[in-house]
């Protein structure tokens, strides 16, 4: 079988076991039943008779052949025969999530060589050891109960990652921000499936539009790993944002650490990212606002690497222009005759851009202003910097309402719009926050995290125009 249908059978399985059931852990679990899931679930608890309302199995033996995904939670020491039973039962897919071996000592790492060996030789494929495992919403799995269960049937993002907490931790942070995801996998240690298999997979996903991950290195257990990588992001022409871990000394010994892996020595790294498509995040907050900004800027990416700031603070102003300017991208004058024609409109403040336009964010002239400044061909897109409102009363719809007329300003002009929403007053800001990602308006929270946002659109842009 080919590795694209495992990959099917791992996402969207029709039967799935629970090996080391135990009422103890009943989360994985519940991130299924409560999903609707419509397959056959079997459990095997050595302990209990029944979890959840749900029958449980003595041993494997008891179970059908051929099952889709099996899901193994139990201690090392067991790993290797239940594994073995597995695959004499052709189990098609496992997620190992016992933890203990390679990353922990050399018995470990003798353990997953063997367990390597047991399933390159078989027609069962694995994720894991030491993995959260998967979550797939056209599926209805997953490993984390409070995913969001809403189903992505087109323009979804896929994840991959060689960490479960910041898996977990990305797939929330996505759900906050009203991302749907097609699937995301959890797949510690890879002694069987690896990286690049997902990535492939994900670029031929007819429901996935962006992909991303976060990767510390490669499989010890694929020689070629770096070649296979390297081809399919090549192959790959989907926005792709990868975050990469182990980067320094110390880095890539916790990387090994933790997974196992072999780190990606940095020029083979930044080889790989000049060959490729992939737009190289530093930090997992770059790899969030980057994922915000594709999502919500489709089909919009900027052509002209610059920016119009809107603000209605000339200190504002300055220092947001400090930092756009830091990260390579222009702020450009407005020329006339659209420059004579916004001052002649305005008693106070700037339209040299940045924008300063204080005082008339309610008033109808406000978006009209910015309109003329939006259609210059020189300029790529625009940033808009605004606070929570302490009262969401008439003054502030008038306001929200002009925001909106500017975003679809800019989104006629075909470029890209994006929100700058300072962390005050935290309970109105998150309120106003969900308002806006409502209207499907990308949300940072400043005005530099949402300009690199904009810069790895523009990469991405050029390295496909």
């Amino acid at each position: 079988m080919k590795t694209k249908e495992y990959m099917k059978k791992l996402f969207y399985p029709e039967s799935l076991a629970y090996i080391g059931a135990t009422s103890r852990r009943v989360w994985n679990i519940m991130g299924v039943i409560e999903r609707g899931y419509k397959g056959d679930i079997y459990l095997v608890s050595e302990k209990d008779e029944e979890i959840l309302g749900m029958k449980c199995y003595k041993s494997i033996s008891e179970l059908p052949d051929k099952i889709d995904l099996a899901v193994i939670a139990i201690t090392k020491s067991k790993v290797k025969p239940i594994i073995k039973q597995c695959i004499e039962k052709k189990f098609y897919t496992l997620h190992i999530f016992s933890a203990g071996l390679g990353e922990y000592d050399e018995p470990g790492i003798e353990l997953e060589h063997e367990i390597h060996e047991m399933l390159k030789n078989s027609d069962t494929r694995a994720i894991g050891p030491n993995c959260m495992g998967v979550y797939s919403t056209g599926g209805r799995i997953s490993y984390h109960p409070n995913f969001s269960k809403k189903i992505c049937e087109s323009g979804c993002l896929a994840f991959v990652s060689h960490s479960g907490d910041l898996t977990s931790r990305y797939v929330t942070d996505c759900n906050n921000y009203g991302i749907n995801f097609s699937v995301a996998a959890s797949i510690g240690n890879t002694i069987s499936l690896k990286f690049s298999d997902f990535i492939d997979y994900f670029s031929s996903d007819e429901k996935t539009d962006i992909i991303s991950g976060y990767f510390e290195g490669f499989s010890q257990f694929r020689e070629f790993e770096g070649r296979d990588l390297l081809k399919v992001l090549k192959e790959n022409k989907k926005p792709t944002l990868i975050l990469r871990g182990g980067v320094t000394e110390k880095g890539a010994k916790t990387a090994s650490s933790h997974t196992g892996s072999i780190s990606s020595n940095s020029k083979i790294w930044n080889s790989v990212v000049a060959q490729t498509g992939i737009i190289n995040v530093a930090t997992f907050e770059e790899l969030m606002d980057s994922t915000i900004a594709f999502y919500y800027c489709k089909g919009l990416y900027p052509k002209v690497n610059s920016l119009i700031l809107i603000t209605w603070s000339g200190g504002t102003a300055s220092l947001g222009v400090d930092r756009i300017i830091n990260l390579g991208v222009d702020i450009p004058e407005i020329q006339d005759p659209a420059r004579s024609e916004m001052q002649s409109m305005i008693s106070i403040g700037s339209v040299a851009n940045p924008l300063d336009l204080p005082w008339i964010g309610h008033e109808e002239k406000y978006p009209e202003i910015c309109k003329i400044a939006i259609k210059e061909p020189y300029v790529g897109g625009v940033i808009i910097e605004a606070f929570a409102p302490r009262d969401f009363d008439d003054h502030h719809m008038l306001h929200h309402n002009n925001i909106m007329k500017i975003a679809n300003y800019t989104r006629e002009e075909g470029k890209p719009f994006l929100m700058s929403l300072p962390h005050i007053r935290g309970a109105q800001r998150e309120k106003y926050k969900d308002i806006l990602i409502k209207d499907k308006i990308p949300v940072f929270p400043s005005v530099e995290r949402a300009a690199r946002a904009f810069s790895n659109m523009y990469k991405y842009k050029s390295k496909y125009s």
